[in-house]
Parts: C-alpha cells; sequence; structure tokens
C-alpha cells in the first residue's frame, strides 16, 4: 500500500448545541442511521471551513458564530459503509457550533453539495443531553460522547 492509500480523508463534524445543551441530529436515508452533520475537508479548504459548509448542506443552516474545536478523533471506515467503495482512514476534525437563536424541534432538509446526498431528505431533531444513542453507529458515539464532554 503506498502513502497516498494509507493518508486519512479528512472530515469534518458539527456539533451544533442549543441553548438547552442537545445536539442537531440527523436521520440518514440510505445509510440506515441517526447521524451528525459531517462530511470531507475539500483541497484547499480548511477544517473550520468545511464544518461550516457541511452544515449548510446537510441542514440549511449558515452558522456564523464562534467554533470551539474539540479535537480531532481516527476512525477506519470500511468498504460498503456510508457510500465507501474502499477501506481507510478518516480523520475527523469535530466541532462545537452554540445555537444562538431558536430553530423547530423537528425540520427536514434537502440536501445538496454532494453527488452521493444530492437530493436526499434528511430529518433533524434535538438529541438529549441524557438521551441514549440508540441508532447511532459507533463513531457518531464517539462523536456525541466528546460533545457531551465539552457542554
Amino acid at each position: 500500500m503506498d502513502a497516498e492509500a494509507r493518508r486519512p480523508v479528512h472530515k469534518a463534524c458539527a456539533c451544533l448545541v442549543d441553548s438547552r445543551g442537545r445536539l442537531l441530529v440527523f436521520d440518514h436515508p440510505e445509510d440506515g442511521g441517526m447521524q451528525l452533520p459531517k462530511g470531507t475537508v475539500e483541497p484547499g479548504e480548511t477544517p473550520e471551513d468545511a464544518v461550516r459548509r457541511e452544515l449548510l448542506e446537510e441542514s440549511g443552516i449558515a452558522y456564523e458564530g464562534a467554533l470551539e474545536p474539540l479535537g480531532t478523533m481516527e476512525r477506519e471506515c470500511e468498504a460498503g459503509v456510508e457510500g465507501n467503495v474502499h477501506r481507510h482512514a478518516q480523520l475527523w476534525h469535530l466541532y462545537v457550533m452554540r445555537l444562538d437563536g431558536v430553530l423547530p424541534e423537528t425540520f427536514e432538509h434537502v440536501a445538496s453539495g454532494s453527488p452521493e446526498e444530492d437530493g436526499l431528505v434528511f430529518r433533524f431533531r434535538w438529541l438529549a443531553p441524557d438521551a441514549p444513542l440508540d441508532g447511532f453507529a459507533e463513531p457518531y458515539r464517539r462523536a456525541i460522547a466528546m460533545a457531551r464532554a465539552a457542554r
């Protein structure tokens, strides 16, 4: 395996928290589970720019506030998971984003920005600080635990 194949794919993950300490999560209709807004850091893009773009593309929310870095999280992504063809390493850059204002308890958004997700309807809701993490895959459980610890 050459160095390029071993280099991790950088991801940016948005942990949008409301005034009640709840996290914004959504049901991904094709991945069969609950997720946080997250996506690939594009060439020439900073993780900070990517997390804002991903939140906008996946939820329709244009976040202008401060970003609170939570650090990074390594993940080995298996082939066939989340639309990935090949097994590869990922490095998730996690950010807490504190909502200034109010959003609906639940809402839908038509995703844009990525060929795999364009046109998919994501169903959003708020996850309470003490809510169980049923329906979340392991990397999202780790990310949520990091976000909860930062509150």
